[in-house]
């Protein structure tokens, strides 16, 4: 069970980005080409990964299918669950985060360590009480700084791209991934 699972977290280079070269997606992952090969070929033979040619290199990309959506929803619930496992003041944030009905996302420094971080960055789309946030903070001893929208289509570009760059969806997660690669 635990290896089928794994292997989604293969693709999590290619999300969200332009094709990639093998070396690329195995120095991301820290793991052997020869492992990421097979497994990207995997996800070839299935259909959600194909190979381009640029030259005398191989670039790799996720493929536009209809289940693409769900696939990516996939591996943003294992990588989330991944890092809950890894810190477990992050696991309780996502814990009391999950406490709202609104789609959101944590991003920028405190997905590697909110330890290290000087505060949690939140993308919260529609009405919600921040009173509930502050409730959290002073749980967790924490600062969080919440970035409300009542639309994803008020979030713009800049924002758009650093929250690609580094993020973890708690909640709405097809929302929030349609929002990502359109």
């Amino acid at each position: 069970m635990v290896k089928k699972v794994s292997i989604w977290s293969i693709l999590e280079p290619l999300l969200y980005s332009e094709p990639k070269h093998l070396a690329e997606i195995s120095k991301e992952l820290k793991k052997p080409h020869t492992t990421v090969r097979k497994q990207l070929e995997v996800f070839e033979r299935v259909g959600l990964v194909e190979k381009e040619k640029k030259g005398r290199q191989t670039l790799y990309k996720l493929k536009k299918i209809p289940l693409l959506i769900d696939y990516l929803t996939i591996i943003e619930k294992e990588k989330l669950i991944r890092k809950c496992k890894k810190e477990l003041v992050l696991k309780e944030i996502v814990e009391c985060l999950h406490s709202f009905d609104n789609p959101m996302i944590l991003f920028g420094s405190a997905v590697d360590s909110v330890k290290e971080a000087k505060d949690v960055d939140i993308l919260v789309v529609g009405r919600f009480n921040p009173e509930k946030i502050k409730l959290i903070e002073r749980k967790l001893n924490l600062k969080f700084h919440v970035i409300n929208v009542k639309s994803l289509k008020e979030v713009n570009e800049t924002l758009k791209k650093e929250i690609m760059k580094k993020h973890l969806i708690v909640q709405g997660s097809e929302e929030l991934i349609k929002w990502l690669i359109s």
